[in-house]
């Protein structure tokens, strides 16, 4: 098994740069004072057409078809079983950005479930595997 905190990792460093990157290039996010990446841009900027092609290459099989959960205040999580995502702003809000905000908050890899290490693991590395290929994504600039 890889081992899931390499694979971490490797994710939060490339979300990293790809966040620097973002704020540089444009996709920044017109209601903030601070310097913050827009990813709802970005993910307009990719469009249905990087949607089909991550499901064409079948890298985010899990990420798109049992996606993760939000961690609510009352530390639940919801939705109890959450609908397959449907399009690129959810497969990267509610799929690469949340994955990478429950590692980096320390919800993943914590035991739970049977499985669950397995299915963070695939998180993790299905995540990574849309980001990198959200990098390589022909698109246009962001308008600044």
């Amino acid at each position: 098994m890889t081992n899931p905190y390499t694979a971490a990792e490797d994710f939060v460093r490339d979300f990293r740069a790809t966040e620097y990157a973002l704020k540089r290039s444009g996709f920044l996010r017109k209601d903030r004072e601070t310097a913050e990446a827009d990813w709802d841009l970005f993910a307009q900027s990719l469009g249905k057409p990087f949607f089909e092609h991550i499901i064409g290459k079948q890298i985010a099989t899990t990420l798109i078809g049992n996606p993760p959960r939000r961690h609510l205040a009352d530390m639940t999580w919801s939705p109890e079983q959450p609908a397959p995502l449907t399009n690129v702003a959810q497969l990267i809000i509610n799929g690469v950005c949340r994955v990478r905000n429950s590692y980096i908050h320390g919800e993943k890899f914590t035991g739970g479930p049977e499985g669950q290490w397995d299915r963070d693991l695939d998180l993790v590395k299905e995540a990574h595997a849309v980001l990198i290929e959200a990098m390589r994504f022909p698109r246009p600039a962001a308008k600044s």
